[in-house]
């Protein structure tokens, strides 16, 4: 495990005056330099409304390294004093991007924030005063108080190495007329970053993102897709490759947001943005892919295609930046290069097919002589027969599946017998699922639309049921004993959300009708 970050404790030194730019709010910048790790991996949230309702954000990621598998994570999580970090929080941090971008290399501990006043024209803020600046010093605390885990996904450029540990983002704060460490009052606010990010920064490990571009981009998702693409499609045009692929489930993560069951809510969601990112010209295109379902949940594979803008940026700026290609350590860069001529998509199939036993080399050899997903179906019948301890398989299992996936062997009639009656259970569970899905919709609909219906209309029903049972035995109640049983139907409604919920629920099954598809 990599050692700690240094102390902060060290002499402190006063900024000198090249760091004066800190107060310089007349222009906004063209470029901000971000570092990559910032980029690529999550950290703030979206939306206020996801602030709420999120404790800590957790991507998850399996990667070969030399001969080693290795399970990495990045988890953020808050402290429940100061919530989670959301967009307002990601707004001051973009500021703090600004001021670094100023000051001359090598950035020191502390960097000069300059007054609270600077800090609000930098995030374009027009009105301003007392609560303003107590949002931005909250801000600041709540980023101060964030702990970021790191098992092998943080990489620190100086030393060359992935980091395992547990670290903040801010270490300290010291606002203006408090004391610093040296003893003496701070004439301005001043941050002490962790060491590991001013470190990258001094050597280069940046991705200059276009600030103006950035701010044209409006929604938060948009946003945060281009700072992830835009590290990735460089990369891939330096290898001269045609797409960058992620699974939908996996970009959830990165960015974060709320992975959705269904592909028309997950499109509702994400295609706006990608239409706003190709009508800008940062993509040329995109598409999504059904991948072969597996355990519960569905995937999908969305391909990036760059655009002119893409391709401009990158050439505008690749000049003198430091990005290390794919986030990889030069050891391990050859490894990549032997695989570029791999889509994403293949690379993930050929690794499936090296865990069932195939040779590197072998899966390389059949992901691109055969379709992806000739290769899938190949391995899943596979994976059946062996399940079932199949004397198909015989002695060489590995041999057995190269040879079904090179000369097309069909698959035996039991699997297919299993496999649609698997889909029929699978189209009936997908089809209760949305009705389920649905039925919550119509549901909360009716709630918020409860006052729209007066209570004498409500109750009419159930009060025609009575007056009809009643006329059953006998002449039927007078018109003063219907009004008392409309008044107690009408008592007995239902007063709080909970209590409203349940009442109408019952008028919607858990089963779907007949008529739902």
């Amino acid at each position: 495990m990599p050692q700690a970050p240094p102390s902060d404790s060290k002499q402190f030194e006063k900024p000198h005056s090249g760091e004066a730019s800190s107060e310089k709010t007349d222009l906004i910048p063209e470029v901000i330099k971000s570092e990559v790790n910032f980029l690529l991996l999550p950290y703030f949230a979206l939306w206020d409304k996801d602030v709420r309702k999120r404790s800590r954000t957790e991507y998850k990621a399996a990667v070969k390294r030399g001969n080693q598998k290795l399970e990495l994570s990045w988890i953020v999580i808050s402290n429940p004093e100061f919530g989670y970090p959301g967009p307002f929080d990601r707004a001051v941090y973009k500021a703090i991007e600004q001021i670094i971008g100023e000051l001359p290399l090598p950035i020191q501990n502390p960097i000069p924030l300059g007054s609270l006043y600077n800090l609000c024209k930098r995030m374009e803020i027009s009105k301003f005063g007392g609560s303003q600046y107590k949002k931005i010093k909250e801000a600041l605390k709540r980023i101060m108080a964030t702990s970021i885990v790191s098992e092998g996904t943080f990489y620190y450029k100086e030393k060359e190495e992935w980091i395992e540990d547990a670290f903040h983002l801010i270490n300290r704060i010291v606002f203006k007329g408090r004391r610093l460490p040296n003893g003496e009052i701070a004439d301005t606010n001043y941050l002490f970053l962790n060491s590991w990010y001013l470190d990258n920064i001094n050597a280069h490990y940046v991705k200059p993102i276009d600030w103006k571009y950035y701010r044209l981009l409006e929604t938060p998702v948009a946003q945060r897709l281009y700072e992830l693409l835009s590290v990735k499609f460089y990369g891939l045009l330096i290898k001269r490759g045609r797409f960058i692929s992620y699974k939908y489930s996996t970009l959830c993560s990165l960015l974060p947001i709320a992975q959705q069951k269904y592909l028309s809510r997950a499109k509702e969601t994400l295609d706006p943005v990608h239409k706003k990112l190709k009508e800008t010209e940062f993509f040329e295109d995109w598409n999504w892919e059904e991948l072969p379902k597996k355990g519960r949940g569905r995937d999908w594979l969305i391909r990036y295609y760059p655009g002119k803008r893409a391709r401009e940026e990158i050439e505008r700026f690749k000049v003198g930046e430091q990005i290390e290609l794919e986030l990889l350590p030069p050891g391990e860069r050859k490894t990549v290069q032997d695989r570029t001529e791999l889509s994403v998509e293949q690379s993930s199939v050929a690794e499936e097919l090296t865990q069932r036993g195939i040779t590197g080399a072998t899966a390389r050899r059949l992901v691109k002589a055969y379709s992806v997903n000739q290769v899938q179906e190949h391995m899943e019948v596979f994976d059946w027969l062996k399940e079932r301890k199949s004397t198909l398989i015989g002695k060489n299992p590995a041999g057995f599946l190269r040879k079904s996936i090179e000369e097309n062997y069909q698959p035996p009639e039991d699997y297919l017998h299993y496999r649609d009656r698997e889909a029929r259970e699978q189209r009936a569970k997908d089809r209760r699922e949305r009705w389920l899905q649905h039925r919550e919709e119509l549901i909360e609909q009716d709630i918020a639309n409860w006052d729209k219906t007066l209570p004498e209309e409500r109750v009419k029903g159930r009060l025609d049921f009575w007056t009809a049972g009643e006329r059953l035995n006998g002449p039927g109640p007078a018109p003063e004993q219907i009004e008392v049983k409309k008044q107690e139907l009408i008592d007995n409604l239902p007063k709080t959300d909970e209590e409203k919920q349940e009442y109408i629920a019952r008028n919607y099954p858990e089963d779907p009708p007949d008529n739902f598809e």
